[in-house]
């Protein structure tokens, strides 16, 4: 089972769409899924939570699933801000124009770190600059703590 866990209808429909976290217990058995989207939706949790909902993510994952976290990148933002003659509406659209109820920023460094701590082994991570999104593969080697 492939499941996109996203606030928007995604275009693929070859994945089980999460819309709402509260719901992944009903529709995703524990190591039910192969490969998991996660797009733009960690930012809408409180930042101390997030490491706990990625483990419960990570607890639907096979061994050898895969993991695929899109998220806005805000060094990347303030960055462009600085040194580009980004202006505060720009920011203002990339940060909350996707995402309802945005409750934390990120960055790649932050969701590598985290994704770790749930037990994944991080296979890629890359930034694109255009959707100044941070980019993070992992898969799941072993039985995470």
């Amino acid at each position: 089972m492939k499941i996109i866990i996203s606030h928007k209808n995604p275009e693929q429909d070859s994945h089980t769409w999460i819309q709402d976290m509260s719901s992944i217990d009903v529709l995703v058995d524990d190591a039910e899924a192969t490969e998991i989207v996660i797009d733009c939706t960690l930012c809408t949790f409180a930042f101390q939570n997030v490491g706990s909902l990625l483990h419960k993510i990570v607890s639907k994952l096979r061994l050898g699933g895969t993991v695929i976290v899109y998220e806005k990148d805000i060094d990347i933002i303030c960055h462009n801000y600085n040194k580009s003659g980004m202006n505060i509406q720009d920011i203002n659209s990339l940060i909350f124009e996707d995402t309802p109820a945005v409750a934390s920023v990120l960055n790649i460094e932050v969701v590598s770190d985290l994704l770790k701590q749930a037990g994944l082994t991080i296979e890629e991570k890359f930034v694109n600059n255009n959707t100044m999104q941070a980019i993070v593969i992992a898969r799941r080697e072993k039985n995470a703590a």
